[in-house]
């Protein structure tokens, strides 16, 4: 990800300092103790405007981010004990002696993954369930007609009717022809979570810290200048990167012998908490379906008295409503409901994973 304003107020902000610097050495000297200036991929060079090099050891080139990642930066992986502060990273100007902030901000705090623990809440799911009919209504024509001239009197059940015997009122005979149910539903699985031991194996706590990066100031125009962010600068411990902006993504290919190195050795951080607002959402997936088909009986009087049933409905998950039809309806004054098939399903837990964050380092130094 590149901010040009950004990138453009950073390239100002590095011609001034080198600019201040230029003056303080003489042509072909090294105020470091590195290799000597010009290589491409080592130091970055004050260019003058004839295209000469004033010697002066500013920096450190390296080549440009990849598309969706960070401009370059310093990054330091240890113990939470060890962990350093991003305003300790200076370098001592030659001229007043005085120390200098060389990547003061903070770019992020973030951990490694131990390997094979879980960092994150673990998932589950609770249901599905077979649920009852919520709807119930008296009709005043046969076959539950849904017309103008039909009357449609309500006599749903309680929100959490689990088939006890309830009385709504009384619908009279004559607006009883049929009596409707809605249909038996399955209520979905919800996902939770449930917290696991910490792990046992402690994380690496990783330290990013974000300083000058300047364009135009190394031999190869490409290459990025990390400004005075030199080996000579820092402490034992800090490295190159890039950082992607969220998500598994891929490093550069590693450098052929004797080419400048690549960001190419990748590594994956997760956030420093790693708690439920870090980690991929839970979800449900489905599992073994439900079999849910449940009877309803309707009554005459307001107690579900057995001499008083005027009739049963079935219905099942899938198969739509049910409907009790009569030649002379009597009144509607109980319902009743109970379960002939009662197997609710299963549904599968997925997520959970911590949110990885890609790293791509420059390669460490050998030998």
């Amino acid at each position: 990800m590149r901010l040009n304003r950004t990138r453009w107020i950073l390239r100002s902000l590095s011609a001034l300092a080198l600019a201040g610097l230029g003056g303080m050495v003489t042509a072909g000297a090294c105020i470091t103790d590195e290799e000597p200036c010009g290589k491409p991929w080592n130091l970055c060079p004050v260019v003058n405007e004839d295209g000469t090099s004033n010697g002066v050891c500013s920096g450190k080139c390296v080549m440009q981010e990849l598309a969706f990642f960070s401009e370059p930066l310093l990054l330091w992986m240890g113990s939470e004990e060890s962990e350093p502060s991003c305003e300790d990273l200076v370098f001592v100007n030659p001229e007043t002696g005085d120390t200098e902030s060389i990547a003061p901000t903070t770019s992020f705090l973030l951990q490694s993954a131990p390997a094979g623990e879980a960092v994150c809440p673990e998932c589950a799911c609770i249901g599905p369930d077979c649920v009852l009919p919520r709807m119930v209504a008296a009709n005043s024509l046969s076959a539950c007609e849904q017309t103008t001239a039909a009357t449609s009197t309500p006599f749903n059940p309680p929100p959490d009717w689990r088939g006890a015997c309830v009385s709504p009122g009384t619908v009279p005979s004559e607006r009883v022809r049929s009596i409707w149910t809605g249909p038996a539903t399955e209520a979905p699985c919800t996902a939770t979570t449930f917290d696991l031991p910490p792990p046992e194996t402690p994380s690496q706590i990783a330290v990013a810290c974000r300083g000058i990066v300047a364009e135009n100031q190394c031999p190869e125009l490409t290459d990025l200048c990390l400004v005075h962010q030199q080996e000579a600068n820092l402490p034992p411990g800090w490295r190159y990167c890039i950082v992607g902006s969220g998500g598994d993504q891929s490093c550069y290919p590693p450098a052929p012998p004797g080419d400048s190195p690549t960001f190419s050795d990748k590594i994956t951080l997760i956030s420093r908490d790693a708690n439920g607002a870090d980690c991929e959402p839970c979800i449900c997936l489905p599992g073994t379906p439900s079999r849910c088909q449940a009877r309803v009986n309707a009554y005459a009087d307001r107690a579900c008295s057995e001499d008083a049933l005027i009739g049963t409905a079935e219905t099942s998950v899938g198969q739509g409503d049910g409907c009790l039809q009569f030649d002379a309806g009597p009144a509607l004054g109980s319902i009743r409901a109970e379960w002939e098939v009662n197997e609710p399903g299963s549904c599968i837990p997925a997520g959970g994973e911590p949110k990885p964050t890609t790293v791509c380092c420059l390669p460490e130094p050998t030998g």
